[in-house]
């Protein structure tokens, strides 16, 4: 039962951060209220790991989406092994 409101959870910050990645892509005005919305939830966790993963070491490529990704995917994995 918690297992797949872990693996929910998952699947739906896993698609906010499709969507980011999509938004970043066609540039689209940050006034946006959806854009907006997307970037206030999603930026809490991205920017950490931008503070350690800077820019010139990656040749300018944002690979914190997927950094973050895999780290959710591996906190589900074991949330999901734990709980009941």
């Amino acid at each position: 039962m918690l297992d797949g409101l872990v693996w929910l959870a998952f699947n739906l910050f896993f698609l906010l951060m499709l969507v980011r990645c999509v938004i970043s892509w066609f540039r689209p005005s940050h006034y946006h209220p959806i854009v907006r919305w997307v970037e206030d939830v999603t930026d809490p966790v991205l920017n950490p790991i931008r503070r350690v993963l800077p820019p010139w070491k990656t040749a300018g490529l944002d690979f914190s989406p997927a950094i973050a990704i895999f780290l959710a995917w591996i906190i589900a994995r074991v949330l999901a092994e734990i709980l009941p």
